[in-house]
């Protein structure tokens, strides 16, 4: 019966595919079937009765692989790891989406052909002959303020001051705009604005995925401040990329080193080969990871190629500091992380076997009436215990104490069988300490409802996602299970103790160091993982560039691992500015000329305007890969300046906008706009630059940029406004209205701070502060009808300034531009 069902499960995958294609599908689902179903289920379509689109927990599919369905359990061979039962959720959740075919016909390879030679790029001329063609009339240009606010949130991401508004304003002559351009391109918060939309690709994070909680990154904020130092300086993109994949290839220049956290900040090989071939080029290479991609001409032994050049290389802490200095903390922290685990395993072995005793008392506990002969602690709990109804498991319904000992000594060895058998699968104590390895051994687990009881006797406390468990009722750890212990063992317990903390007291301060990347002392090609299987392996590859992007058999790489040779082929292509240029018009225009900035391939979106693009990138090579001069030629266009007005004739044509008639409406600022603008306008942002990452609190006054980013966690409030997930690179970000958002405007104690610090800015009469609340927040003075609602609010409610100053805020008008 299970088999059936879940190869009905399994053979319901296309049903689901009206959808928009989806890479993740590609990249991380069907490998996943493949692996670990395909032996037994052949996959076909999927139907909505085992897969509930959006909705993991009432598929019967995510059920059997997470083993909360009552009777199906699937693998039969044990538990996936929780990554890939993670990804499947992820899936499901996000509409199930499996990628329809192509339409029929030579694959499209565009975006593979040379650029034109380099000529004068007249933007506003290309765009008027689609338009001219498709009878639309363009909008006219936006009125300064607009203009002005739009501009300077696209290249800082801060809302422009009143002063500025007047010097925009009162300049009448033709460069005025190029001036604000100019001056806006040279201020320290363009590579903060711009680092950001960077770091999006990048996947960055302050900290490495856990189980429950990020591994921090001390130091991963250097590959933050020296993107942000790198586009302030205007490197060269050409540059700036190399730096990315291979800055260990040329020592000339040591501070690139902290490029490298693009690769090093990843999940390993797999993740970095993704990474890179999405952000430079365009291209979703993993999608050949288990088979041929299936749309693009990339064959798997492509795939391999890359990943043996990324296998050959190794994380590596560059120090910044003496050699004595990072031998004796690398030494003093092992002294520490080793009596940590010491103790942390005395007390976790001596929690269990007191736990396994203590529940052969579980018959006496339930039917006390009174602690006489019992322990008076146990007792409550169990009284607490018993008088909750809400309980996870079905156990003690119909049962005698009798019976339900009977159970609970069952459950008990066989948790303990499961965990001496799962110890063997860790390899030992070695693999038990290594996060890595326990997040990804298929490691066994009890069935789902005697795990709920024996967590509810015996687990120690744990916090997920909104679930909090306060530990099982007999369960004693390092801070209450002294009592128990006989006087030898607490007299160990006081030792390990004692010599953790004495270790722990004269640790002393951490070097700095860079999260880099160097090539592993022998590298070596990589061999074909047939299906995807790394335990089943085919031929041995070259490391060489893909075969698609070479007008000959691609040349295998022969330095070290290959990453400074992949680096030159991918910045030779023509690819590579095509995708840069097309990203940044993105970030001007809400949608690049090619919609899908990560994907230049078969499924990915034809360009609206390929001339523009192509002249545009060739025009970008022969500035000497000027990011700042790409933008000042896109931001100078009519196109940019134009209105946000609707017109319902336009409208009929091209209700896209593809054809860019008119500005594109946003109508939100992004999650870390957003705040930076509420700290910017109360007159409490922190301009300081650099340096760690800190969590995003009340009292955190810098730039969101500077905030901390976790994986495992991520900040509630930069959630709440769709801040992407660090764990994937994000192409674009999406943007979401809903009532949650009113209310943390209405009701989060940040904003009501910066409200009122910003009433603290206004002097003179209420009507002359509401005039200078109108300027600060919207660049304008208040209509009449604003001032009188202002006045009557003030007066009714006894001069609640802060609270008005709040209302402001709320508004439309200040949290979105066009």
């Amino acid at each position: 019966m299970a088999n059936r069902c879940l190869g009905f499960a399994l053979a319901l995958l296309p049903a689901l595919c009206a959808a928009a294609p989806s890479d993740f599908f590609e990249q991380r689902i069907r490998p996943l079937f493949v692996k670990r179903c395909q032996g037994c289920h052949p996959i076909a379509k999927l139907s909505s009765a085992a897969v509930v689109a959006g909705n993991p927990e009432a598929s019967v599919l995510y059920q059997a692989v997470a083993r909360t369905h009552a009777t199906l359990q699937m693998p039969p061979t044990g538990k996936l790891p929780d990554a890939e039962i993670a990804d499947l959720a992820q899936w499901i959740r996000e509409g199930a989406v499996v990628p329809a075919a192509p339409p029929p016909g030579k694959p499209s390879t565009w975006a593979f052909q040379p650029l034109p030679p380099a000529a004068p790029v007249d933007i506003d001329a290309q765009l008027a002959k689609l338009r001219n063609e498709a009878k639309l009339t363009p909008n006219p240009r936006a009125e300064k303020r607009t203009l002005l606010r739009r501009v300077t949130y696209d290249l800082t991401g801060l809302p422009p001051t009143p002063a500025e508004l007047a010097a925009f304003e009162a300049d009448r002559s033709p460069q005025a705009f190029a001036k604000v351009v100019d001056r806006l391109l040279a201020s320290p918060h363009y590579g903060e604005r711009w680092a950001r939309h960077w770091l999006d690709l990048a996947r960055y994070a302050d900290g490495q995925l856990g189980a429950s909680s990020d591994t921090p990154y001390a130091n991963a904020h250097r590959y933050r401040d020296w993107v942000i130092n790198a586009l302030n300086a205007d490197r060269p993109y050409n540059e700036f990329a190399r730096a990315q994949i291979a800055a260990d290839a040329h020592p000339g220049n040591p501070a690139d080193l902290a490029a490298l956290g693009f690769q090093a900040l990843g999940h390993g090989a797999n993740d970095q080969l993704d990474v890179t071939t999405r952000t430079f080029l365009g291209l979703t290479v993993a999608c050949a990871q288990c088979h041929d991609h299936k749309y693009d001409p990339i064959p798997t032994k492509d795939y391999y190629s890359l990943l043996g050049v990324f296998k050959s290389s190794k994380s590596h802490e560059y120090p910044l500091a003496d050699e004595a200095i990072v031998k004796a903390y690398q030494d003093h922290k092992k002294r520490i992380d080793d009596a940590k685990f010491a103790l942390d395993r005395f007390v976790q072995l001596q929690a269990a076997d007191l736990a396994e005793l203590l529940a052969r008392q579980t018959a006496q506990y339930m039917t006390a009436k009174t602690a006489d002969g019992l322990d008076p602690e146990i007792f409550a709990r169990w009284q607490a215990y018993l008088k909750n109804p809400a309980k996870d498991h079905p156990f003690l319904e119909n049962t005698t104490p009798e019976k339900f000992q009977a159970l609970v000594n069952r459950v008990f060895a066989d948790r303990r069988g499961m965990e001496e058998r799962n110890f063997v699968k860790l390899g030992g104590t070695k693999g038990l300490r290594d996060e890595s390895t326990r997040q990804w051994t298929n490691l066994e687990s009890l069935p789902i409802l005697e795990y709920y009881l024996w967590r509810d006797l015996a687990s120690d406390p744990y916090k997920k996602d909104f679930f909090s468990f306060g530990g099982g009722i007999y369960y004693f750890g390092e801070k209450e299970i002294d009592r128990w212990l006989s006087p030898l063992w607490k007299a160990e317990h006081d030792r390990l103790r004692s010599e953790l903390k004495e270790l722990q007291d004269t640790l002393p301060a951490q070097y700095p160091f860079l999260h880099s990347l160097k090539d592993a002392d022998k590298p070596a090609n990589a061999k074909v993982a047939i299906r995807g299987d790394e335990q089943n392996l085919g031929e041995e590859v070259p490391r060489r560039f893909l075969s698609a992007l070479c007008e000959n058999e691609p040349r295998p790489f022969t330095q070290g691992s290959g990453r400074a040779e992949l680096a030159d082929a991918i910045l030779s292509h023509p690819l590579a500015a095509r995708v840069i240029v097309n990203r940044v018009w993105q970030g001007h225009f809400g949608a690049g000329i090619v919609a899908s900035p990560s994907n230049f391939g078969q499924l990915g979106e034809r360009p609206t305007h390929p001339a523009l693009l192509d002249a545009l990138a060739a025009g970008f090579v022969a500035d000497g890969w000027s990011l700042k001069r790409l933008h000042r030629r896109i931001l100078l266009s009519e196109a940019y300046a134009m209105s946000s007005s609707y017109s319902a004739a336009n409208a009929q044509i091209d209700p896209e906008n593809k054809l860019l008639w008119r500005a594109n409406l946003k109508p939100r600022l992004d999650a870390e706009s957003l705040r930076d603008s509420l700290l910017a306008v109360s007159g409490q942002l922190d301009g300081s630059a650099g340096g760690p990452a800190q969590p995003l609190t009340d009292d955190f006054r810098r730039r969101a940029v500077y905030g901390y980013v976790g994986r495992t966690k991520p900040d509630p409030s930069l959630a709440l406004f769709d801040f992407p997930n660090p764990n994937n690179p994000a192409e674009k970000r999406t943007t979401t209205l809903g009532p949650l958002q009113r209310l943390y405007f209405l009701n989060n104690s940040f904003v009501t701070r910066q409200a009122a610090a910003l009433t603290q800015r206004l002097s003179g009469d209420d009507r002359a502060k509401i005039q200078q609340l109108h300027e600060i927040l919207y660049l304008r003075a208040p209509r009449a009808e604003e001032v009188t609602m202002g006045l009557q609010f003030l007066q009714q409610s006894g001069g609640a300034w802060p609270q008005y100053a709040q209302v402001l805020l709320t508004a439309t008008e200040f949290t979105a531009v066009n």
